[in-house]
């Protein structure tokens, strides 16, 4: 289901979320970040672009959460396997989790696209994506996104296999 919402915009960094694909057991939220290196000195474009990657750091790197309607929270920094979650797993409490990525680089401009595994559904009304990039000069910046959309596209997945 088509999401596309900006979660952070500047001068240098952008941040969407395209769509989620809904299962019975969970979505994965797909986001978009692209980067302009503008005045970023050789080591911190490194940092950006995977030589030296930051993206995981938990002090100054990405981070995504989510916030569900009982106010409780998930994180990726707390996913006890950072990127990779089995969708069958199924964890005692919420998981977000990062279960893919792709991306590609120049010396001007960083393009990645991230996938990130939500276990179980986000109940029926709205719940908060958060997102934070310290080390870019990003404070956590919340999305409002509508729960009852996943739910119902979640029930019209259908197994590959029967």
């Amino acid at each position: 289901m088509p999401i596309q919402q900006f979660v952070a915009r500047t001068d240098a960094v952008v941040a969407a979320l395209h769509y989620a694909v809904a299962f019975p057991e969970g979505c994965v939220l797909a986001l978009h970040l692209a980067v302009r290196r503008g005045p970023l000195d050789g080591p911190a474009w490194k940092r950006v672009t995977g030589t030296d990657l930051d993206l995981e750091a938990p002090e100054g790197g990405l981070k995504f959460g989510v916030r569900l309607p009982d106010g409780s929270k998930v994180t990726t920094v707390e996913h006890a396997i950072p990127g990779w979650a089995h969708p069958f797993d199924t964890p005692e409490r919420p998981m977000l989790a990062e279960v893919g990525a792709g991306s590609s680089s120049n010396d001007r401009y960083y393009d990645r696209h991230q996938q990130l595994w939500l276990r179980p559904l986000p109940p029926p009304g709205p719940f908060e994506f958060v997102f934070a990039w310290p080390s870019m000069g990003l404070d956590p910046t919340a999305t409002t996104l509508d729960g009852n959309a996943i739910v119902r596209a979640a029930g019209h997945a259908a197994p590959f296999w029967a």
